[in-house]
């Protein structure tokens, strides 16, 4: 069973988002430009739970995630997330 943090990293990857794994320190992590290009980063520091509040943050404000279909959990988080 896929998780929502594997879920969402996949989503962001069909959005032709790249997605790159960091030692940030543990406080890092989110959506940056970079070259023209979306890239999400992955703070390896950060624990678990952390890097899913992390992405979930980064990602609530990619609009095309509206026409990407995720699961109805997946889907609170990121709406609570807008909030």
């Amino acid at each position: 069973m896929e998780s929502a943090f594997d879920e969402l990293i996949e989503a962001a990857k069909r959005l032709g988002i790249t997605v790159r794994h960091a030692r940030l320190g543990g406080v890092g992590g989110g959506l940056a430009m970079v070259k023209a290009k979306r890239q999400l980063f992955i703070d390896l520091d950060a624990l678990p739970e952390d890097q899913l509040d992390q992405t979930i943050s980064a990602m609530a404000g990619v609009k095309e995630l509206d026409n990407v279909f995720l699961k109805p959990e997946l889907r609170r988080l990121l709406d609570q997330a807008k909030q």
